[in-house]
């Protein structure tokens, strides 16, 4: 298994965002989001180094996600990308138990549980933004 560093995952994300866009100025898919989409975002960067603020920070993330699952719930084209959604923001939320926890038995340290979810967060916001320009 190879393991992402934090600057391999900044390159990947950023060489996807920029070949979405590109690819999206030249085929002019539908659903995908326009300028005037660039409000409705997560904001997963700069988060507390305190665990418990880092902790509550993401709640308020996921409070955002959950709003946004429950408005396309009943949206047929939007499923597929409804279950990325949940399926990731259920992987946060998984992990984010052992930023402030050590859990018995567990092999990974306060370090490399917290850069597991900030890149899960990463891959939530890619997803929220997809799902939130299917369903607007």
């Amino acid at each position: 298994m190879v393991r992402m560093t934090s600057g391999m995952l900044a390159f990947l994300v950023a060489s996807l965002g920029f070949f979405s866009i590109w690819l999206g100025g030249i085929v002019g898919q539908p659903g995908v989001p326009g300028p005037a989409f660039a409000a409705e975002s997560l904001n997963v960067e700069g988060l507390p180094a305190d665990p418990k603020a880092f902790r509550a920070q993401v709640d308020q993330i996921l409070k955002k996600t959950d709003g946004l699952i429950g408005k396309l719930k009943d949206n047929k084209n939007a499923e597929a990308a409804l279950l990325d959604l949940i399926q990731t923001r259920d992987n946060v939320l998984r992990e984010i138990f052992k930023v402030e926890n050590r859990p018995d038995g567990s092999k990974w340290t306060a370090k490399e549980a917290r850069e597991s979810v900030e890149a899960m967060l990463k891959l939530l916001k890619a997803h929220y933004e997809k799902a939130a320009g299917i369903g607007g």
